[in-house]
């Protein structure tokens, strides 16, 4: 379940009622968010790589690096790098055009 107001929080915009964890994740990415590890445990996402697996083998571009980010639960930022998953601008026009040609 994704908390809407951890969302608001960390101006993240509010989950839709449809919106299952995989189709935020990717609505997000393809808006410009960038999203880590961190983030999704704290808005109630607790496995990014398990979700960012599944947009691989769905054939979604997007970037994954490791780095070290802040963490919301803690207020610092641990010494432990995490996944990041976001879009470029041409992945994301990618994505939007491939969208178009399916609907």
């Amino acid at each position: 379940m994704i908390h809407a107001d951890k969302c608001a929080e960390l101006n993240l915009p509010t989950p839709k009622t449809y919106e299952t964890q995989l189709l935020y994740i990717l609505r997000l990415i393809s808006e410009g968010f960038v999203l880590n590890t961190r983030i999704c445990r704290f808005i109630g996402i607790h496995n990014l790589h398990s979700l960012a697996s599944v947009l691989v083998k769905r054939g979604v571009n997007f970037t994954l690096c490791y780095e070290r980010v802040y963490c919301p639960f803690i207020g610092d930022i641990p010494p432990y790098p995490v996944d990041v998953i976001y879009m470029t601008k041409e992945q994301q026009e990618q994505y939007r055009n491939e969208k178009a040609a399916m609907a």
